[in-house]
């Protein structure tokens, strides 16, 4: 991994949010560490990608190499951040010999020659294991899919286009 613009090393706490209603939501990353705590805005789909890689990483580490290590809640986070940016891209990676899971995130305001990260933070399994459940309730209390076209349904209706359009009244 590169070496990030802002390292935030071992977080105190990391914590996700969905902010809106369903069909209209922003998402971010929230982390608190000695160094200051950052808001990382992304896309639902970056911040179910950091969801699913940890959970499934944390399935492999805790059959091939388990650990006694217990949840850690993240508890409250500061509402003031000294770091708040959109992300571009997100990049994951386990450090084996610390056994912490990095989070690196890019700028998207500097997405057009990203050299290094804006972002990178360790967290440990306990809150990775936090981290991942908290992503997946987030994600899926976003607006019901369509079982046809597995398309998102807005609450007033949903036209699916698989249906040719015949199924105005399919609602979720």
């Amino acid at each position: 991994m590169d070496t990030p613009d802002h390292d935030y090393g071992k977080v105190l706490a990391v914590d996700a949010e969905a902010i809106g209603k369903p069909g209209q939501r922003t998402f971010r990353l929230l982390v608190r560490a000695s160094e200051g705590s950052a808001s990382i805005w992304m896309e639902k789909q970056q911040l179910e990608a950091i969801g699913v890689w940890l959970g499934e990483t944390l399935e492999q580490l805790d059959r091939d190499k388990p650990t006694e290590e217990p949840d850690e809640e993240p508890g409250d986070l500061l509402d003031a951040f000294s770091l708040e940016f959109r992300a571009s891209q997100v990049g994951l990676g386990y450090a084996e010999d610390a056994n912490l899971f990095a989070i690196q995130a890019y700028d998207s305001e500097a997405a057009l020659a990203p050299q290094s990260p804006t972002f990178r933070c360790f967290v440990s399994r306990g809150q990775a294991r936090v981290l991942s459940r908290k992503i997946a309730l987030l994600v899926a209390a976003g607006r019901p899919i369509c079982p046809l076209c597995e398309a998102p349904m807005d609450p007033e209706g949903h036209v699916c286009p698989k249906a040719n359009g015949h199924s105005l009244g399919v609602t979720g």
